[in-house]
């Protein structure tokens, strides 16, 4: 009697070939990506080095969208450091200055003009779907300039929550 099963060792090549093939997507997809986007990064001591030696692993929305504190950013760039990243320590110095100056706590980049920022900016800024934030500057163009954050939470498909979760990020 013939099985109609496939052989074990095709499912399990199956199962190897599956992993790498998505890999090898998302690899595909971020070359694409990072061929037609540019960086937007403010200008500083640090953002050539920055670009040089986190971008090749990360998106700039992962660096951009975060507001650490100093020691929060050295935690990272060690962390960063303890998973392969290069660069002297002199380097890794500027970038954690870089990174606090521009994404800190206190730093201008951490507000939101949401009745001036582009869709991108408030989509990396105040951590929202491209949907929300695109929803956020539609309503703008027709309805004019937000006063508060219930007029922003007028917003349809806009969630609540998210906007009361980033009032502290969020200027009129």
């Amino acid at each position: 009697m013939k099985s109609t099963h496939p052989p074990i060792s095709a499912l399990f090549g199956a199962m190897l070939l599956l992993p790498l093939m998505l890999v090898l997507t998302g690899l595909a997809q971020q070359e694409k990506g990072s061929q037609t986007a540019k960086p937007e990064l403010p200008p500083g001591e640090g953002r050539d080095l920055l670009l040089k030696d986190c971008v090749g692993c990360h998106q700039l929305t992962v660096v951009s969208s975060q507001h650490k504190s100093e020691s929060k950013w050295t935690d990272t760039i060690v962390e960063m450091r303890n998973r392969g990243a290069n660069g002297s320590d002199e380097d890794m110095e500027q970038i954690i200055n870089y990174l606090t100056a521009n994404f800190g706590p206190d730093s201008a980049a951490a507000k939101v003009n949401v009745n001036s920022a582009s869709a991108a900016d408030i989509t990396a800024g105040l951590s929202l779907s491209k949907a929300e934030a695109d929803a956020i500057v539609d309503y703008r163009s027709k309805n004019g300039k937000y006063k508060d954050l219930a007029g922003l939470k007028q917003v349809s498909g806009l969630d609540a929550a998210k906007i009361d979760a980033a009032k502290d990020r969020i200027e009129f």
